[in-house]
């Protein structure tokens, strides 16, 4: 298969809160698998549909302030934790849509320093 990403990720896990477009009162939490310039993978206890606009608050260590970001669903899934309670995390692929400069470079760094 071959791979369709253009920005090289990071397989790092990170801190986001985020809440959907016109729900700024309703946050949510997840975690990152991977990460890049253009995009994150996410396991979160929340479920989340294809196209979902989504504000984000990303956790980036060398950051004093959260990274704001804007994305858009782009792949969904989920996976069982305990088959026998049931639980579930869901994953999600979310396309970074926008992130102003201050917080790109804040990112890009990042991601420097964990693929050299």
């Amino acid at each position: 298969m071959k791979e369709r990403r253009q920005a090289q990720r990071a397989l790092s896990s990170v801190f986001i809160r985020f809440n959907f477009e016109g729900q700024p009162e309703q946050k949510h939490e997840a975690f990152t698998q991977d990460i890049s310039l253009e995009g994150v993978k996410i396991t979160s206890s929340s479920s989340l549909n294809l196209n979902d606009n989504l504000e984000l608050n990303i956790d980036v260590p060398n950051n004093p302030d959260m990274t704001v970001a804007e994305g858009n669903v782009r792949w969904i899934g989920e996976k069982s934790i305990d088959p026998v309670s049931g639980k579930t995390t869901y994953l999600a692929g979310v396309e970074v849509t926008y992130m102003d400069k201050q917080d790109k470079a804040y990112l890009e760094n990042f991601l420097k320093v964990q693929n050299p």
